[in-house]
């Protein structure tokens, strides 16, 4: 948008009309109104646009007992179960999930949706502090799966087990049901103790440690489901493995998903605002008015990248990285960090090739920026199995600084 296009103008008129006049208070009620106007986020719709895609329909049940806080997986079984769960949402966008909680019951926590945003807001909802029950039923759960009226098929389950026993039980619900289970062991086979939110280590009735480790009837009952049994790795890991698992024993199914897209137009009675304002207060030469369409017009770009930077960043904080590249895309000015945001941006679009391309043509001598690059660069050679690169890249990256993160994945490539 142009701050010489013929809205602007008109009120550039309106503008210069008012001020010919004699000043009088109506002016500055008239501002008043308009900046009421811009707090109201006027917008204009400008497209609908609709995407089609084929797709799996899954449901995402995340177990939610007082085991799932153990610390055997870092930070704690729960906290990385949830970020695997925010991965696998982010990045698998054609699919359409349900995300559901349970502990000795199920919850329905997002009804099947492809809205990230909504899937997001049921996930950031659940609290550790908040989690109390002890105990895990995943026949519970699968009871009321087998109970709806839309027959489930594909079920991902985030669970350490509990105390589950009976796995001829479950395999004969998930058959008789016609579910497939996917299900990711989020416990170590040694196990931990669990203590309680003041630290003191817990017990049972017979005043010995409780220890919670990975219940082992979950990969029989997963395999003979017609699912997959998978260990939890790390949440980038682990979510890939999940999308792969559905993508090769999934049905899928044409999605077709509608965005309406609008333009922003605050920045019109927020411009007017101050312009009237100003003509109020100050006392400006006739001519100087002339000059400002030339003002403006130098400051437009200047303008037009901040609100597009703000877009993008705003998007990509949402999981939404298509809407966070086609505003980059509309950014004017051209700098390393807006290369770098691109860069990062079709990296999480899985278009590991081109952020490849962008970050290859990037030279910095600033040492914070050039670790970005280098550890990016590393992650989309890694992602593209090309670890020779992705190796030479990291320990580039570790020179400049010490980062925990890189050791961890450099030390998975060299096995």
């Amino acid at each position: 948008m142009k701050l010489l296009y013929p809205e602007f103008l008109m009120l550039f008129a309106a503008l210069l009309y008012l001020y010919t006049r004699n000043r009088k208070p109506i002016q500055l009620y008239l501002a008043l109104a308009l900046m009421i106007v811009a707090l109201s986020r006027p917008v204009m719709t400008r497209t609908l646009h609709e995407e089609k895609a084929e797709g799996v329909e899954a449901v995402v049940a995340l177990d939610l007992s007082y085991s799932m806080q153990a610390a055997d997986i870092k930070p704690s079984r729960l906290v990385a179960a949830k970020e695997t769960v925010r991965k696998l949402f982010s990045e698998n966008r054609k699919n359409r999930y349900a995300l559901y909680g349970f502990t000795t019951n199920a919850l329905i926590l997002s009804p099947a949706t492809q809205d990230y945003a909504l899937l997001k807001a049921a996930l950031d909802s659940i609290e550790e502090g908040d989690i109390l029950t002890h105990g895990t039923s995943l026949s519970h759960l699968l009871q009321k799966l087998a109970q709806k009226s839309v027959p489930v098929e594909n079920v991902v389950i985030l669970t350490d087990g509990g105390e589950e026993q009976d796995a001829d039980r479950l395999i004969e619900i998930a058959k008789d049901s016609g579910m497939r289970l996917i299900v990711v062991g989020m416990a170590s086979d040694k196990g931990t103790l669990l203590r309680d939110r003041y630290g003191k280590v817990l017990k049972d009735t017979d005043n010995a440690l409780v220890i919670s480790r990975l219940n082992p009837i979950l990969k029989k009952v997963a395999l003979q489901s017609g699912g997959a049994f998978l260990r939890f790795e790390d949440p980038d890991t682990t979510a890939q493995k999940i999308a792969a698992r559905l993508d090769a024993v999934a049905d899928k199914s044409l999605f077709s998903h509608k965005e309406r897209q609008y333009r922003d137009l605050f920045w019109i009675p927020l411009l007017a605002a101050a312009g009237l304002f100003l003509f109020y207060f100050v006392q400006i030469p006739k001519k100087w008015l002339l000059l400002i369409p030339f003002v403006t017009q130098t400051s437009d770009a200047a303008m037009l990248d901040w609100f597009y930077l703000h877009e993008a960043k705003s998007a990509y904080h949402q999981g939404d990285y298509k809407a966070a590249a086609e505003a980059l895309n509309h950014v004017s000015s051209r700098t390393l960090q807006l290369a770098y945001d691109k860069a990062l941006t079709a990296y999480k679009m899985r278009r590991f090739k081109k952020a490849l391309s962008i970050l290859d043509g990037l030279e910095t001598s600033d040492a914070r920026m050039k670790f970005k690059i280098l550890s990016l660069t590393g992650n989309a050679h890694a992602r593209l199995r090309a670890y020779s690169k992705a190796r030479r890249a990291w320990q580039a990256a570790l020179i400049i600084r010490r980062d925990e993160n890189l050791l961890y994945n450099l030390k998975a490539i060299l096995g």
